[in-house]
């Protein structure tokens, strides 16, 4: 899962910086900020997820709780940094945001339900 999501990182990577070099728009690097912020939040989801479906209930749900307090204050803290130091760059920030999660996970969800088919992919 980490191979193929990490191809798509760096897909929508190269294709956000082709745009941000033809355009000549720095505002897109917002997209990219967010882009990769979105990939991070959904992949630090994913093994949160994966480590409390391990633990009795109480202690998973604590462990989610906090670690979803963490992931929201991670978010919001870059939101504040660009609103702070680049105004310009805060649409373009949550549309990448919300592209980075929409795409990682989609991924996830792929490699999850292909892995529990058990279906292997020839080369």
């Amino acid at each position: 899962m980490i191979k193929s999501s990490f191809v798509v990182l760096f897909s929508g990577t190269a294709l956000i910086l082709l745009v941000i070099s033809l355009t000549g728009r720095q505002d897109y690097l917002g997209g990219l900020l967010g882009y990769w912020i979105g990939f991070g939040y959904t992949l630090w989801f994913y093994r949160e997820a994966l480590r409390s479906s391990e633990l009795d209930i109480r202690s998973a749900i604590k462990r989610m709780r906090r670690n979803l307090f963490a992931r929201l204050g991670m978010v919001t803290l870059i939101i504040t940094l660009v609103a702070r130091f680049h105004n310009s760059w805060l649409f373009t920030l949550a549309v990448g945001i919300v592209t980075g999660v929409i795409i990682s996970f989609t991924i996830v969800a792929i490699n999850k339900t292909n892995g529990e088919r058990g279906e292997k992919r020839s080369a």
